[in-house]
């Protein structure tokens, strides 16, 4: 099978068998089932919700297989394999289960409920708070599965792609080059665009709280497109409406950089984002600039062509740092 095919089934898989699981036990207990379903409860585990049989197919086909879909956008840009997908997988994987079992769940307790009370018969079902926690088992379960099957197929790809050492540019010692390239995030536009507009609205209406919305639309938009430079002083990040403020990391707090294909999920989501031994600058799934800074913590930025970053930057690294010989 070819590592694309082989990628997109395992991402999408779980969210269509949790479907059929839910289907078949649909088709199942149809005879049993009330029209309108309950299809809420409240935390005493009674019914206070329903939908009609035909529409909660609907609900579920929309809700499990649109998830799907929605996870294997992004897996279809990665030419390298799903390592770097690990928490984007295991959150689908922890999805579906969840989804699945709560469905499969419901459809039991309306087949379960009082059959004497036929009109409100629905009102009858039941779903005790107890069966949240084995949903939330079952999620954790399919979360591992999803985290052992990213691995593999991690392993798998294989190739100097995965994170190996970026190699060096070919410059002389008198040579000078910089290596600049533009990012944006339409989920940052849209995100900040969402927020601002709203906040407008709650300003003009009188709402202090309206002013706290338009701010965080305004860092939204100031992130939304960036400029990523490389040079002998090491990495910058500029916005893209001014220079300044902007970030920048001296080349000589710079170990290594190295390039590899990311999610934007496996590195905590849009926008500047803090995870555990380091933190990362997130445009967009895709090619993406890690560097490991001399503290040992981590540094990435999702831009493209960063394998030539990486490389101009591993040669200025060399460059700037005596050898031993120089040393002694």
């Amino acid at each position: 099978m070819r590592p694309v095919r082989r990628r997109a089934v395992i991402v999408v898989l779980p969210f269509v068998l949790a479907w059929a699981v839910v289907v078949a036990t649909f088709a199942g207990l149809r005879d049993r089932l009330p029209d309108p379903l309950a299809t809420h409860f409240g935390a005493d585990g009674k019914a206070d919700g329903f939908t009609g049989t035909g529409a909660f197919l609907s609900v579920v086909t929309a809700v499990l297989l649109g998830s799907g879909l929605l996870t294997l956008v992004p897996t279809l840009r990665l030419t390298k394999g799903l390592g770097a997908q690990r928490f984007a997988v295991a959150l689908g994987y922890g999805l579906s289960g969840l989804l699945g079992y709560a469905f499969a769940s419901l459809l039991f307790a309306n087949a379960n409920a009082d059959a004497n009370a036929d009109a409100t018969r629905a009102s009858r079902a039941s779903l005790p708070l107890w069966q949240l926690g084995i949903a939330l088992a079952v999620a954790a379960v399919m979360g591992t599965l999803g985290v052992l099957l990213a691995s593999r197929d991690a392993a798998s790809a294989g190739g100097p792609g995965n994170g190996a050492a970026a190699p060096r540019l070919p410059l002389a010692e008198s040579e000078v080059a910089t290596w600049t390239r533009s990012v944006g995030s339409p989920v940052l536009v849209a995100v900040g665009t969402g927020t601002a507009l709203p906040g407008a609205v709650l300003v003009a209406v009188g709402s202090g709280m309206g002013a706290l919305l338009i701010f965080v639309g305004l860092v939204c938009a100031a992130l939304a497109r960036c400029r990523v430079t490389v040079d002998r002083r090491g990495l910058a990040v500029a916005s893209w409406f001014a220079p300044r403020p902007r970030m920048r990391i001296a080349l000589d707090r710079i170990e290594r950089a190295t390039s590899r294909e990311a999610a934007a999920l496996s590195l905590g989501g849009w926008g500047y984002r803090v995870r555990g031994g380091g933190s990362a600058l997130v445009f967009r799934s895709g090619d993406a600039l890690f560097l490991t800074l001399t503290t040992g913590r981590e540094f990435a930025v999702t831009v493209d062509d960063a394998a030539t970053a990486a490389a101009l930057l591993n040669t200025l690294i060399e460059r700037d740092r005596p050898t031993a010989g120089e040393r002694g």
